[in-house]
C-alpha cells in the first residue's frame, strides 16, 4: 500500500472491510463506490454554473452514512462544515447564517437550506495558495460563530505525519470513542482509512456493555482517547480486561496526569501495549506532538517532541525572541504543513483563496525540558477543554450576560468555575443544555472581592486558585 494514499481521491485500491456497525459492515470497494457516487451528485447540487461551490454542513453522527457524506463533499470539492450532532437548533442556525451554508448533507439527502452567499472576488495575493476543504468548530458544543478552516493539504499532511510514528496497520482494527466532527476523532478515522484499516462505528459510550461487546467482536487493536476517557478506563480495571488483539493506547485531547499516565504506562507494559501521549489543536488539524513510548517514563508531565514535518520554538512573550535554555518559559509555536488557512467568522472567508500560515501561536506556555522536549505549564489563551471539548470562557461570559452581567468564568480542563452567576435553574439550564455539561464538570461559586492586576483587569489566575481551594474545602 502506498504511503501517501489520498483518501479523498481513491479507496478501492484496499481489500476487506472498511466500515463496521452493529448492523453492516461496508468494504473498500463498496464504499468507494458509494462515496464516487455521492460526490457526483453533491457536485451537481453544490456547485453553481459559474464553477462555485457552496458550503455545505454536516452534523458528523458515528455511522456509515456521514462518512460516506464528509468522503463525498471533499471528493467534489465542496467545502464542508462539520458540526456536533447534539448542538441546538438555534445555535446551528445561528453557525449556518453567519458563515452562509447553503446545503445540509443528511442521509443521502442533500437539502438547500439557503442561497448561494455573494462571493469576495478579492484576487489571491500569490501563486502558492489553497482553499478551504473543511471548517472545524473550535468550541466544541458552545457554538461559537468561527471555524477553523483546513486544507486538502493539511488533512493529508497531518494524517500521514501521524502514520509516521503511530504504528498503524492494515490488519488493525479502530473503535470510535470519540466524535467524528472533532478533530481527533477525525484523524483516528482518515489515519485508518488511508492505512486500509478497519473502524467501528458506534454511538455507544465507553462505559456500556455493548461497547466492549462490539470491542471484543471485531478484534480492536487501539483505543483513543481523551483524559476522561482514561479516567473511565481506570475505573473499569483495563488491566483485567481479555483483549488479546489490543496493541496500543492512544491519548489527547487535553493534559493528563502523570500519575494516570504511569498507571495506563505501567498497564502497557504489563499487557505488551504501547502508550502513546499526544498534543494537538484543531487549528494544527489534529496533532502537534507525540511523546515518544521510549522515553515517557522520564517524560510523564511533558507533551514530547514535534511529530515528524513539524517543528516547535518557545519564544518570549510579547517578543519574538528565541528562547533555548530549558529554565526559561514562553509560548509555544509550532511550524507545520498542517496549519489552519485561518478563521472563517462570515461567508466572506471561507471563499477566498489563501496562502497557507504554516506557523501557529498556540496560546500554551511552554519550556525546554533537558532532553529537548517540550513541557507545557499554562496557557495564554482564555480556554479550557472539557472530555476534549474547548470552551472559550469569554464565550461563555457573553452568552450569560442575559443571566447576570456579573457573571466570569475560570477554570481547568475538566472543571468550568462559573463565578457570580446566580444559583437557578436558568443557570443550570445553560450549563447543561447548551454547552452538555455533567453537573460534575461545573461549579458555581460566589467570589465578593475580585482579585486584580495593576492595570485593574480581572487577575483570572489568582481568580482560579481562589475556585480551587473553595472546592477542596
Amino acid at each position: 500500500m502506498q504511503k501517501n494514499a489520498d483518501i479523498f481521491n481513491r479507496l478501492d485500491y484496499f481489500l476487506g472491510p472498511a466500515l463496521l456497525t452493529d448492523k453492516e459492515s461496508v468494504s473498500y470497494a463498496e464504499l468507494e463506490q458509494r462515496v464516487a457516487e455521492h460526490a457526483l451528485e453533491i457536485e451537481q447540487q453544490c456547485i453553481n454554473e459559474r464553477g462555485e461551490p457552496c458550503l455545505a454542513a454536516l452534523a458528523f453522527e458515528n455511522n456509515i452514512e456521514s462518512v460516506v457524506n464528509y468522503l463525498a463533499a471533499l471528493r467534489a470539492q465542496v467545502p464542508l462544515l462539520l458540526i456536533d450532532p447534539d448542538l441546538n437548533i438555534d445555535m446551528k442556525k445561528a453557525m449556518y447564517e453567519k458563515l452562509g451554508v447553503s446545503i445540509v448533507l443528511s442521509g443521502k439527502a442533500i437539502m438547500q437550506i439557503a442561497p448561494w452567499p455573494f462571493h469576495n472576488t478579492q484576487k489571491p495575493i500569490a501563486s502558492s495558495k489553497a482553499k478551504a476543504a473543511l471548517l472545524l468548530s473550535t468550541s466544541g458544543s458552545s457554538g461559537a460563530p468561527k471555524s477553523v478552516m483546513l486544507s486538502r493539504d493539511n488533512l493529508i499532511s497531518n494524517t500521514n505525519s501521524i502514520l509516521d510514528y503511530l504504528p498503524i496497520e492494515q490488519a488493525d482494527c479502530a473503535i470510535t470513542t470519540l466524535p467524528l466532527h472533532y478533530s481527533f476523532g477525525l484523524s483516528v478515522l482518515n489515519t485508518h482509512l488511508a492505512k486500509g484499516a478497519r473502524i467501528v462505528l458506534t454511538k455507544h459510550p465507553l462505559m456500556s456493555k455493548e461497547f466492549w461487546q462490539l470491542f471484543r467482536e471485531h478484534g480492536v487493536t487501539s483505543l483513543s482517547g481523551v483524559p476522561f476517557h482514561f479516567q473511565m478506563l481506570q475505573m473499569l480495571r483495563l488491566e483485567r480486561m481479555e483483549l488479546p488483539q489490543m496493541r496500543y493506547l492512544a491519548q489527547a485531547g487535553g493534559k493528563m496526569s502523570p500519575d494516570l499516565v504511569e498507571h495506563f504506562e505501567g498497564i502497557a507494559k504489563d499487557r505488551d501495549w504501547t502508550l502513546y501521549v499526544m498534543y494537538g489543536q484543531t487549528e494544527a488539524t489534529a496533532r502537534m506532538a507525540y511523546v515518544p513510548p521510549e522515553v515517557l517514563s522520564g517524560a510523564r508531565d511533558s507533551i514530547g517532541k514535534a511529530i515528524p514535518g513539524g517543528r516547535f520554538e518557545i519564544r518570549e512573550i510579547g517578543t519574538s525572541e528565541l528562547i533555548r535554555s530549558s529554565d526559561q518559559a514562553g509560548e509555544l509555536w509550532y511550524f507545520g504543513n498542517n496549519v489552519m488557512l485561518g478563521y472563517a467568522k462570515a461567508a466572506t472567508d471561507w471563499t477566498l483563496e489563501r496562502v497557507p500560515q504554516q506557523s501557529l501561536a498556540t496560546g500554551d506556555i511552554a519550556e525546554w525540558t533537558d532532553n529537548g522536549l517540550v513541557r507545557i505549564t499554562g496557557r495564554l489563551s482564555r480556554f479550557i477543554k472539557i472530555r476534549g471539548k474547548r470552551l472559550q470562557l469569554d464565550h461563555i461570559e457573553q452568552a450569560m450576560q442575559s443571566i447576570s452581567k456579573d457573571i466570569l468564568c475560570c477554570g481547568e480542563d475538566d472543571m468550568l468555575y462559573v463565578v457570580n452567576a446566580p444559583d437557578t435553574e436558568t443557570t443550570h439550564q445553560y450549563l447543561r443544555e447548551s454547552l452538555g455539561l455533567h453537573p460534575s464538570l461545573y461549579q458555581i461559586t460566589e467570589v465578593t472581592e475580585l482579585p486584580t492586576l495593576s492595570s485593574g483587569k480581572i487577575d483570572f489566575q489568582k481568580l482560579l486558585t481562589m475556585c480551587n481551594k473553595r472546592e477542596g474545602e
